[in-house]
C-alpha cells in the first residue's frame, strides 16, 4: 500500500518509477492511485508532461519567468536524448553521449521539480494528472508528448520495426540501427518515407544522403532504393535533388509518390504500389501520429492524427491546457527547434496569466532545419511566424539556402549546441 506523502523529497525529483506503458501507446495496466504526490503549492502550479525539446524548454522558461510558481516536469525517461543530430551518430560522426543530457540541472539551477514516472491518466475537468505513484493537481497543464508510430493503421510496420527500427524516437532505436549500419555487408538498402506530416521533415532525406556518403566512403557496393510517399522532399527540395544528382547518380533509385502496402520481414521485401523492393538493410520509417494516450484523455477526436490547438497560442479547447511540439497541428514543421519555439510562446502566455493578465505582445514562432547532403556539407531553411495577438494578423517569413557548404555543416553543430544550452544551462 502506498503511503500518502506531504511532499516529494529532492531525491524524489530525480528518481522514480521505471514502468513504461501509457505514453508508448500500449494498453495501460497501471491502476490510478488516489495518493496526492505533492502538497499544496504556495503559488500556482504548472505541470508539464514530456521531457523532450518542448517540455524541457517550457518548464525552464515558465519557472524562470515566474519563480513564485511551482513547475513540475513529468518524464518517464531518466535522460534526455536528442533526435536532432542523431543521423550524425548513425554514420559515426559523433558519439551517442553527445546527444544525452540529465534533467537534474532543471532542478538545481531553476527549481523545476522533475519526476521520473509514467502518466497513466489526466482528468481535464478536475485538473489532475495521474502517474503510477499518485496524482498531481494543476492550474496550468502543458503536454509535450511527441509522436507515436502509427502501427494501428499500418500493422505491417509493427514486426518490421522490431528488426529495422525507424530511429525517429530517441533512445535505443538509434543504438541498434547504428549497429546494423556498422555490420552491413549486403547489396540493397531501402529507406521508406511516410507522407507528411511526420517528425522532422528533412530527416529522411538527410539520412539517405548521409548513408549513401557513408557507403561510398567505406567502399561498399550497395544500391539504395529510396521509397518516398511524397512527390519530392517537402523542404529544401532543390538542395536535396541537386545533391542526389551530383553525388549519388547510379548508386540510388528515388521512387516518388509510392505507397507502402506491406513489408515481408522474412523475405526482406517492401511491397509498394510502384513495385517490390528486396533489401539487406532497411531504415523503415512509418507514418506517425500523436500518442493514442491523448485520445484516451479526450484531446484527440475520432480519426484525428494530431491534437487541434489554437495554432498561434497552442491552447486546446480546455482552458489553460496547452499541447506543444510534434503532437499538435500547427503551422510549424514538427521538429525539436519548433517545439523549443512553441514552448517559449506558451511560457509567455502562462506567465501572463499567472500574473493576472493576458499576454499582449507579439508572439513569434520560429523553425530552423539544417540538413547534411553528405558527410561534410549541409543546407538550411528557416521559417518564422509573427502573430499579433490583438489584431490576430500573421506574417510568415521563409528562407532557404539550398547551396551546400562546409561552413553550413559547422553551423549545424553550433545550432544544436546552442539549442541544448538554451534548454539545460
Amino acid at each position: 500500500m502506498q503511503k500518502k506523502s506531504s511532499g516529494v523529497s529532492r531525491r524524489g525529483f530525480i528518481t522514480g518509477s521505471a514502468i513504461a506503458l501509457a505514453m508508448t501507446g500500449v494498453p495501460t495496466v497501471v491502476a490510478k492511485s488516489k495518493t496526492s504526490l505533492l502538497s499544496e503549492p504556495r503559488g500556482k502550479r504548472v505541470v508539464v508532461v514530456g521531457g523532450g525539446y518542448g517540455g524541457v524548454t517550457a518548464a525552464k522558461y515558465i519557472k524562470k519567468e515566474n519563480p513564485e510558481a511551482e513547475v513540475v516536469l513529468i518524464e518517464k525517461n531518466q535522460l534526455f536524448v536528442s533526435c536532432p543530430l542523431s543521423n550524425h551518430y548513425l554514420v559515426g560522426l559523433i558519439d551517442y553521449g553527445q546527444l544525452c543530457f540529465p534533467y537534474n540541472k532543471l532542478y538545481t539551477k531553476y527549481g523545476v521539480k522533475v519526476i521520473n514516472d509514467l502518466v497513466v491518466d489526466i482528468d481535464l475537468t478536475k485538473r489532475k494528472v495521474f502517474t503510477s505513484r499518485g496524482y498531481i493537481d494543476y492550474n496550468y497543464l502543458v503536454l509535450s508528448t511527441g509522436i507515436e508510430y502509427d502501427t494501428e493503421n499500418y500493422p505491417f510496420y509493427k514486426e518490421a520495426l522490431w528488426h529495422f527500427p525507424a530511429a525517429f524516437s530517441p533512445g535505443s532505436e538509434h543504438l541498434y540501427l547504428r549497429r546494423l549500419i556498422e555490420e552491413f555487408e549486403g547489396e540493397n538498402v531501402v529507406i521508406t518515407v511516410p507522407k507528411m506530416p511526420y517528425r522532422c521533415p528533412p530527416a529522411p532525406y538527410e539520412r539517405a544522403a548521409m548513408l549513401l556518403s557513408y557507403i561510398k566512403e567505406n567502399g561498399l557496393k550497395a544500391h539504395m532504393y529510396f521509397i518516398d510517399a511524397n512527390e519530392h522532399p517537402p523542404v529544401l527540395s532543390d538542395g536535396f535533388m541537386k545533391a542526389y544528382e551530383d553525388f549519388y547518380r547510379g548508386t540510388a533509385t528515388y521512387i516518388t509518390g509510392a505507397t507502402v502496402k506491406d513489408i515481408d520481414v522474412g523475405k526482406k521485401k517492401v511491397i509498394t504500389d510502384k513495385g517490390e523492393f528486396v533489401f539487406d538493410f532497411g531504415s523503415l520509417i512509418p507514418p506517425m501520429r500523436a500518442p493514442r494516450f491523448l485520445k484516451e484523455v479526450g484531446l484527440l477526436g475520432k480519426g484525428d492524427r494530431w491534437v487541434s490547438v489554437d495554432p498561434m497560442t497552442y491552447e486546446t479547447e480546455f482552458k489553460n491546457v496547452f499541447v506543444i511540439g510534434d503532437s499538435c497541428e500547427t503551422y510549424l514543421p514538427k521538429s525539436g527547434y519548433a517545439a523549443n519555439s512553441e514552448a517559449k510562446v506558451v511560457a509567455k502566455i502562462i506567465g501572463g496569466r499567472i500574473k493576472g493578465k493576458e499576454y499582449r505582445g507579439e508572439l513569434i514562432q520560429h523553425g530552423i532545419c539544417y540538413a547534411m547532403v553528405n558527410l561534410k556539407s549541409a543546407i538550411v531553411m528557416e521559417v518564422e511566424y509573427k502573430y499579433n495577438v490583438e489584431t490576430r494578423e500573421i506574417q510568415k517569413i521563409l528562407r532557404e539556402d539550398n547551396t551546400w557548404k562546409v561552413s553550413t555543416a559547422k553551423r549545424y553543430y553550433e545550432w544544436a549546441r546552442g539549442l541544448w544550452r538554451d534548454m539545460f544551462l
